[in-house]
């Protein structure tokens, strides 16, 4: 009898997908390179409000902390009980780390800093993941929802007014996979696979029990909504700075939202470019120039928010978790 081999992704596979991603990025410099002039970039960069861009990066902070807070509360919800302070600065590093690495692998970094503290290894992983998925599958709901009502309210230009039926899509899928959740669909999946995967399957399950908590799923949800608002702020200020309306947040949100979908770059950068230069233009006149300056300053506004919250973390939390894994307690002796 012939042996079943997992098939996997072969070395010379990555190494054409990492080129094709390489080769993405370069088509989008070079793209950028012909149609806006560098020099009008920078004079847009050079003339943003310096009042309204820290505004910017307060309010960005503010929705990533508030994020923070809706994560600790699905990772309670889940069994993995850790402060809500050091919750909170676990989040701002592994955010600084989603900022540099790309295809969003400062969530690696995130499970592994919980798996170093006492509460998170006696969890597990896998229990670890669970919260974050279920986390992340609150997230995409609140930001599909509000996505939906931004797009219902103003319809957006060319080819982003398709969003409306992504987010609707999206809230479908979310609203189904819920309820086949509470009806115990999950249990069911469960218990048709094999040991060791099955295993890991219940373990992930528990970690993602606020799918299962109302009251836990609620306030995640209503957390997640303030987070979604404070990002609108965060925009909102950024387009002052800029001189574009403000009303134009919630078409730059959608679309960092869409861009955020693909995350071969850190921060979605370049998909980014690609669908917020044309929809300024569309919608509001925007100069390409100026679009371009605007969406560099998204990733800006990010990147020094996430990396300065990210050190002041370190600095607070960092001889605490290198002392973590001296906490755990040894295992006990095999008897004899």
């Amino acid at each position: 009898m012939i042996p079943h081999r997992t098939p996997s992704w072969p070395a010379g596979g990555r190494r054409v997908a990492s080129l094709a991603l390489l080769g993405v990025a370069a088509g989008l410099v070079v793209l950028a390179a012909l149609t806006v002039h560098p020099g009008s970039v920078g004079a847009a960069l050079a003339g943003a409000h310096p009042d309204a861009l820290a505004l910017s990066v307060i309010a960005y902070a503010a929705g990533q902390t508030l994020s923070g807070v809706m994560w600790a509360i699905c990772q309670r919800a889940g069994g993995v009980r850790i402060g809500l302070g050091t919750t909170l600065g676990l989040h701002w590093i592994s955010r600084g780390a989603c900022e540099l690495l790309p295809a969003s692998l400062g969530e690696v970094v995130r499970v592994g800093l919980v798996r170093r503290h006492p509460n998170g290894a006696s969890a597990g992983a896998w229990r670890i993941a669970g919260g974050l998925a279920g986390y992340k599958g609150i997230d995409a709901a609140v930001t599909a929802l509000a996505v939906l009502a931004i797009t219902m309210a103003a319809p957006l230009p060319g080819p982003a007014g398709n969003l409306r039926w992504t987010a609707l899509g999206a809230i479908v899928v979310v609203a189904v996979l819920a309820l086949a959740w509470r009806r115990g669909a999950g249990r069911r999946l469960v218990r048709r696979l094999p040991r060791g995967p099955r295993r890991a399957a219940r373990r992930m399950r528990e970690g993602a029990g606020v799918l299962g908590d109302a009251r836990a799923a609620r306030s995640a949800a209503l957390v997640g909504a303030g987070a979604v608002a404070a990002r609108l702020v965060s925009l909102a200020a950024l387009l002052a700075a800029f001189g574009v309306p403000a009303t134009a947040a919630g078409l730059v949100f959608s679309v960092v939202v869409l861009a955020g979908a693909v995350p071969a770059m850190p921060g979605g950068g370049g998909a980014r470019e690609l669908l917020l230069v044309p929809a300024l233009a569309l919608a509001y006149g925007t100069p390409a120039s100026t679009a371009l300056a605007l969406s560099l300053a998204v990733q800006a506004t990010a990147l020094v928010a996430s990396l300065g919250a990210a050190l002041l973390a370190l600095a607070w939390l960092g001889r605490s978790i290198g002392s973590w894994g001296a906490e755990r307690p040894a295992p006990a002796p095999a008897s004899a």
